[in-house]
């Protein structure tokens, strides 16, 4: 496992932190459904920018800054958030527009600001083959079921879990490539999962159906293998043999070997941000199924 380089890693000192929080809670009040318009994003984010220019413009380019080299993430620590995710959304809005399911009150993933918890997260039907309990174990994109996968992955830290587990992990495409390359993966192999598209099942609420976009390209990393076993459940869709080996080895390789892999334990106002296209991510395991770990996340596009 490694740690994070220092160039993924940005510390608001308090004085500017403080001066963030009170920018925002000065500010309108808006519940999370609020949030899917785009105009009060665009009102949130270019409020706090005219309250607070120089901390939220500099603080905006370090990330930016940040984002543009492995491991294309970075882990903002020492902010403090409001309680009606202002900041939150602003720091979202200046990535880009953020998209997500629609809108049900009684799911609290299915909202603009997603409320993630372990006992929320989809359970592993393969646990008995691999040990995994839940898929957000597993290193993945999101926003896989999408006709494309959004841009960013953002995560607040609310609550950590006490035990100290539930440690984030990133890999990046460079990991990535030298994973498949020290497992023996081909040059036939490189070929085809960068020039063979593999299905991906749609949301219902984006109307269905298959869509085929290949696993690999040059700067852009589509993974996560369960929803690909999900297309595959239609007998009318089918892959390779060659494919089908290769994205188990591709598995394995991922899964099994960690020399590559970023791990950290993220902090009550803690603020990830992942380019969803260039790197994967997964949480440690959580044994404690009373654990109150809460983050809020958001899908930028």
């Amino acid at each position: 496992m490694r740690s994070l380089p220092a160039s993924a890693v940005i510390r608001v000192a308090d004085n500017k932190a403080a001066r963030l929080l009170s920018a925002s809670r000065q500010m309108a009040v808006y519940d999370n459904r609020d949030y899917y318009r785009v105009q009060t994003q665009l009102d949130v984010y270019n409020r706090l920018r005219v309250s607070c220019p120089d901390e939220f413009d500099t603080l905006q380019e370090l990330i930016k800054t940040a984002l543009q080299q492995p491991p294309y993430s970075v882990l903002v620590q020492g902010l403090q958030f409001d309680e009606h995710y202002r900041l939150f959304v602003a720091l979202n809005r200046s990535l880009g527009k953020l998209v997500a399911r629609p809108y049900d009150e009684k799911t609290p993933r299915a909202q603009l600001i997603h409320h993630v918890q372990p006992q929320t997260d989809i359970n592993n039907k393969n646990k008995a083959q691999d040990a995994v309990a839940k898929l957000s174990e597993k290193l993945h994109i999101d926003g896989a079921d999408r006709l494309l996968p959004v841009r960013y992955v953002t995560m607040q830290c609310v609550r950590a879990d006490t035990g100290g587990e539930g440690r984030s992990r990133l890999l990046d495409i460079h990991g990535v490539r030298n994973l498949l390359e020290q497992a023996g993966i081909s040059q036939q192999q490189m070929a085809l999962l960068q020039q063979e598209p593999v299905p991906w099942q749609i949301a219902d609420y984006l109307g269905g159906g298959i869509v085929w976009r290949p696993v690999l390209s040059e700067n852009v990393l589509n993974w996560r293998r369960y929803s690909i076993d999900k297309a595959l459940a239609d007998e009318d869709i089918s892959l390779s043999d060659m494919m089908m080996a290769t994205l188990e080895q591709m598995e394995q390789a991922i899964e099994q070997d960690s020399r590559y892999i970023y791990e950290f334990l993220m902090a009550p106002g803690d603020f990830l941000i992942v380019d969803n296209l260039r790197c994967l991510h997964a949480r440690t395991a959580i044994t404690n199924p009373e654990t109150d770990r809460l983050m809020y996340r958001a899908w930028v596009e």
